[in-house]
């Protein structure tokens, strides 16, 4: 028996002697937009007893035990529906509950490397599954990153291990690569005859069927999550496949954020660096000893040095006057020119002369000149 739509248009108002059924169950549907009133598939139920108490009632009055057999077996089955609609319902509740738990637990972890390695291992211990791989996207092939089979650590290594030597490309026909087009879930029944599947992976993997999902947090497919349920024997079906599906979206949202996270302390990181840096350099110049003294000269040219000593040499001898007449002796000048330059008279220019022979030691105008350039002086032209 399947139920009919509720919501489906005008069957409310279809005619005929279930028509007070069809209009409890359309209003248990459609409730004006609040909380339905009652349970729609309990008010079907119901109106299913009700109406089979009466036909029961009515074959009984005929004696046609053939019609009562067949009705018998109509009701078992109605049964055996309503039980596995409940169940799958509870089902799907269970693993809405599980998804959010493994959740809750990936939000807490502020690795990449760990959330990478903790994705794989909740699906299987929170939601579940037997075994569960996570594969990235890497330059148009896909390179399993993680895997977690429960108690067979071993057997997950060499599964990873042997998936990434493999690393298939993404070609038109591997699964993977329809839901990147499709950005949706897959589910594979028969691992071992499908088309669509990378045969080396399935057939190391011994996985005879599975699920599996796009993980893209940015509306990009940044990688693949599978799982499967090969050690309880069980063949996947669309819970499962909408619980990785769940699943896989959550994770996208969380490891996004622990990259951010991630990238976030390692810049807060070279902040801090830069910023101690400077602190000890700022305390370096704070915390330096201090020297009364004068600043260092700055360092002469040897000609600068060499015409200094010489006029030092001279002003020790000499005072400012007398070294200006020896300048202009040395230049040929006569007394008459040398007052003249000077504007002094000519006797004052023969007394600063007979000085300066006197205290250069000199007998005559032409050794003081000698002595005045072998000291440094310059020759005036």
């Amino acid at each position: 028996m399947t139920l009919i739509d509720g919501n489906h248009p005008g069957w409310a108002s279809r005619p005929g002697p279930f028509s007070a059924v069809r209009r409890r169950y359309a209003d248990a549907c459609d409730n004006g937009g609040v909380e339905p009133a009652e349970d729609p598939v309990q008010s079907v139920a119901e109106a299913v007893d009700l109406n089979a108490t009466l036909v029961r009632t009515a074959l009984e009055a005929t004696g046609d035990e053939q019609a009562l057999a067949a009705l018998e077996a109509v009701l078992d089955l109605s049964l055996l529906e309503r039980e596995l609609i409940e169940d799958g319902a509870r089902r799907r509740t269970l693993a809405l509950l599980q998804v959010q738990e493994a959740l809750s637990k990936l939000r807490v972890v502020d690795e990449v490397a760990k959330i990478v390695d903790r994705a794989t291992r909740e699906l299987v211990e929170s939601c579940g599954f037997d075994r569960a791989v996570l594969f990235r996207v890497h330059e148009g092939r896909m390179v399993m990153e993680s895997a977690y089979f429960g108690a067979d650590t071993e057997g997950a290594d060499k599964m990873v291990a042997f998936a990434q030597s493999v690393a298939p490309p993404l070609d038109h026909m591997l699964l993977e690569t329809q839901m990147i087009r499709r950005h949706a879930p897959a589910i594979v029944r028969d691992a071992r005859n499908d088309p669509r599947v990378n045969r080396p992976i399935v057939d190391f993997s011994l996985t005879h069927s599975y699920v599996a999902a796009p993980v893209m947090p940015t509306g990009k497919v940044i990688g693949f999550l599978h799982a499967d349920r090969l050690y309880s024997g069980r063949t996947v079906d669309e819970i499962d496949r909408d619980t990785v599906w769940a699943f896989a979206e959550g994770f996208g949202y969380a490891f996004e954020r622990t990259v951010l996270l991630e990238r976030m302390r390692r810049q807060q990181e070279e902040v801090r660096r830069a910023l101690a840096s400077a602190d000890e350099a700022a305390r370096a110049l704070q915390d330096a000893d201090l020297e009364l003294r004068k600043v260092e000269p700055v360092e002469r040219s040897p000609a600068t040095r060499s015409l200094a000593e010489a006029n030092s040499r001279m002003q020790a001898i000499l005072t400012r006057r007398e070294v200006e007449v020896l300048r202009l002796m040395a230049a040929g000048r006569t007394n008459q020119q040398i007052a003249d330059e000077l504007v002094i008279s000519a006797g004052t220019v023969k007394c600063h002369v007979k000085r300066v022979l006197r205290k250069l030691h000199a007998t005559n105008r032409a050794e003081a000149a000698s002595t005045y350039v072998r000291m440094g002086g310059s020759h005036p032209g």
